[in-house]
């Protein structure tokens, strides 16, 4: 029995104490991002990852009740990331010329990008898409774009406010995630320059996460409720006014921190709440947990971003650098796809067998000069084999291998989750269903 309690207490002190760990912890409680799953042993001690999200807003309780219920559910629900939030602020207390090994570049009209330094070869793909000349050409990229919002209108104001940051952002940036004091007039002007921003740097933009206090904080609502998939994660504190609900489907998560708890602002909280709860609703796991939380600021309120901000930015970015081939990209209007991989299958293979019929009324030399061994390059295995860059067992396996290896797993997750893949990458799924074909 002594044992035991000594064991317990061992591990909760490294749970609180040691970052690996806690976050090794969350994977064997929820799973990996792109399968994840509740633990039935782990759901049985009572953890504090198995916190169930509060549901929805509930007359019978008031709003007092309901956003300190939803501040003790993060507090729970992210004690992963205190170990991490403890080094953020031991870095602030002790870094010197935080920003010196790092490049200030000005965008055009975006003033002062700060970027981590990371490059990776080009890539076939990104020859195709117009990002680089050939392929194995460096690209600078960023695991993800950290936005600052402010009102400062001068050159003095700016400057100031840039130098506070500087510490948080150079934690930011050491765990490579890009990061911009963005002044905006306007909606419209902040919209433009994000629009800019995506555009003509997708590589550093990709995940996208944008943080902003009162008025600042109700414009990126504003953009989030006008272009809601532009944006990974929104974080904003003590929002000046409520904006509705995006009515496109939004898959930004959405943290909200309130300095403290202002009863006579009804209206403002329960559209607060609304945000939060909504931003909660997903078929997968990691979001369903952690896409939308509240939290009323207890700690650390003298530095310019509060260490759970920080962590839950991190936290979102870590996600969606993994599990963004589960999201189809928006293109606006598109067409209908098959809503399960049974329809999906059946589509694809008269697709095969219309392909076959073709190339057997094709004269023999002609067929046999035009075939050729297809590569089983798609944006699929491009990006598995940028996030396993590492993996010297990936680097092993050809594209054909990784294709069988990826879309298995895929359709073990389900047909819901085979059709999302495919309106992402179509042509990944038509490769899996031609090697599955061959290779059952």
């Amino acid at each position: 029995m002594i044992g035991f309690l000594t064991l317990y207490i061992l591990e909760g002190a490294c749970f609180r104490l040691v970052e690996t760990y806690a976050s090794k912890r969350l994977s064997w409680a929820w799973g990996n991002y792109l399968q994840g799953s509740i633990n039935p042993m782990l759901s049985k001690l009572g953890l504090d990852h198995f916190a169930e999200p509060p549901k929805a807003i509930v007359d019978s309780l008031s709003i007092e009740g309901q956003i300190l219920k939803e501040d003790d559910y993060s507090s729970k629900v992210m004690s992963f990331s205190l170990p991490k939030r403890d080094r953020f602020l031991e870095y602030l207390s002790t870094i010197d010329d935080p920003l010196g090994e790092f490049d200030i570049r000005d965008f055009q009209m975006l003033r002062g990008v700060v970027t981590p330094g990371l490059k990776r070869p080009a890539m076939f793909e990104d020859v195709r898409d117009g990002l680089a000349r050939r392929e194995g050409d460096l690209l600078e990229f960023a695991e993800g774009f950290f936005i600052f919002l402010t009102s400062a209108s001068s050159n003095s104001d700016y400057e100031d406010q840039f130098a506070e940051l500087e510490k948080s952002f150079s934690f930011l940036l050491n765990n490579g995630v890009a990061c911009l004091l963005l002044a905006t007039e306007s909606l419209e002007d902040l919209m433009g320059k994000i629009s800019f921003l995506k555009a003509s740097y997708p590589l550093l933009a990709e995940n996208l996460v944008v943080f902003g206090r009162g008025e600042q904080a109700s414009l990126i609502m504003e953009a989030c409720f006008a272009r809601p998939s532009t944006y990974r994660g929104i974080i904003v504190e003590n929002p000046s006014r409520p904006v509705p609900m995006p009515v496109e489907d939004s898959r930004a998560w959405f943290l909200a921190i309130e300095d403290e708890f202002s009863p006579g602002n009804r209206t403002q909280n329960m559209a607060t709440l609304s945000w939060v709860i909504k931003s909660r609703q997903s078929e997968f796991l990691y979001p369903s947990r952690l896409g939308g939380l509240l939290r009323i600021r207890k700690e650390d309120a003298e530095v310019p971003i509060s260490s759970f901000a920080v962590a839950y930015a991190l936290q979102c970015i870590d996600y969606f650098r993994v599990a963004s081939i589960l999201y189809p990209q928006s293109h606006g209007a598109q067409e209908k796809k098959p809503s399960t991989f049974k329809s999906l299958n059946r589509k694809m293979m008269t697709k095969a067998t219309t392909s076959q019929d073709v190339k057997l009324n094709t004269p023999v030399s002609s067929f046999a000069e035009k075939i050729e061994e297809p590569t089983y390059s798609c944006e699929m295995v491009s990006e598995y084999r940028r996030i396993h860059g590492d993996d010297p067992s990936v680097k092993r396996l050809s594209n054909r291998e990784l294709v069988l290896r990826i879309g298995r797993s895929f359709e073990s997750m389900g047909e819901e989750v085979m059709a999302q893949i495919d309106s992402k990458d179509p042509l990944f799924i038509r490769f899996y269903l031609s090697i599955k074909e061959l290779d059952p």
